[in-house]
């Protein structure tokens, strides 16, 4: 058979292998060089463009697919298993579970373990006290700390005499629940010893205001009132008996005072006594009249007055000048 033959023949075998390559995949078998050798039961995945298997080839050769082995597969997952990170292993944070933000990467989440960076957000830290304001609270397991007493004896609102009956009012914070802090009574019989704050209104309850201006105090205005229950058994003389509250008046333009009232009569301090500014102070009238010596029911009933009739009240304290 001479070459010309030859040729033609070779030709012919070359033009069937083209036209088999180009035959529908669904209908016959796939082109020299696939996996596919099952007569086209797997064939549609030859039709498109086949994926990279993902396996490195450790010695860099080719391993049949279309992605050689010296680009890196994006697919972690495709990677052979020695090769993947191992979900057992800590992360630097230590945490169990494989995560791009310690494997170098920037996930762009903040890190909930530090304060997210940003402009300030312009608010007091709640750690701090706010600045210019006094934060004064009183803690609920005691009283506000105690003005000096000075060289005036038992009584610390400036008042003379030998006997003094405080008390202090108390909060955990603006807006709590008032509480009383018996503090002294120096008279022969304390088996009558109460304090509390009361209102005309239905569903009252003592509040603690004022923390930010003071050391915070009882808020009385309006139908409220305080209530003192005493014994003057043991004295048989009363000499001078002067009623003080420490505070001031709970209005940001007046003044304001308080009156009381007993069995014995009623009174009152000089309208605008107390003033609404801050440090808070001792407010002192005289209230004699209003007592007897070795009454053992002694009801002492308190209210703000003009011209704010709004009060904060720190402290109360009677002060006797009695045998």
């Amino acid at each position: 058979m001479g070459r010309r033959t030859l040729l033609l023949i070779a030709l012919f075998l070359l033009a069937v292998g083209l036209l088999r390559c180009g035959e529908d995949p669904a209908k016959g078998p796939s082109c020299p060089g696939s996996d596919c050798e099952d007569a086209g039961l797997f064939a549609p995945a030859d039709a498109e463009p086949r994926a990279d298997s993902g396996i490195i080839d450790i010695d860099g050769s080719s391993d049949g697919s279309k992605t050689d082995a010296s680009s890196a597969d994006a697919n972690q997952a495709d990677a052979e298993p020695w090769l993947q990170p191992d979900a057992s292993a800590p992360a630097p944070d230590g945490s169990t579970s494989p995560d791009a933000s310690w494997a170098g990467a920037d996930t762009g989440v903040p890190d909930s373990s530090e304060p997210a960076a940003g402009p300030d957000a312009g608010l007091p830290d709640a750690d701090a006290p706010l600045a210019g304001l006094d934060a004064g609270s009183v803690d609920a397991s005691g009283p506000a700390p105690r003005p000096d007493a000075g060289t005036l004896g038992p009584c610390i609102s400036g008042a003379s005499g030998p006997i003094a009956v405080r008390f202090a009012w108390a909060g955990s914070w603006s807006g709590s629940t008032a509480h009383v802090v018996y503090e002294t009574n120096g008279l022969p019989d304390t088996s009558r010893w109460k304090a509390g704050a009361y209102s005309t209104s239905f569903s009252y309850t003592p509040t603690f205001e004022d923390i930010y201006l003071g050391e915070g105090g009882l808020a009385l205005e309006g139908n409220n009132f305080m209530d003192v229950e005493l014994s003057t058994l043991g004295l048989s003389t009363l000499r001078r008996v002067t009623l003080a509250i420490y505070g001031r008046s709970y209005n940001t333009t007046a003044s304001g005072s308080f009156e009381w009232q007993t069995i014995q009569g009623m009174n009152a301090a000089p309208t605008d006594l107390v003033s609404n500014s801050a440090p808070y102070e001792w407010y002192a009238a005289d209230a004699t009249t209003e007592f007897a010596a070795g009454d053992d029911g002694v009801l002492l009933r308190i209210r703000p007055g003009p011209s704010s009739d709004a009060l904060i009240v720190n402290r109360v304290e009677l002060c006797f000048d009695a045998d």
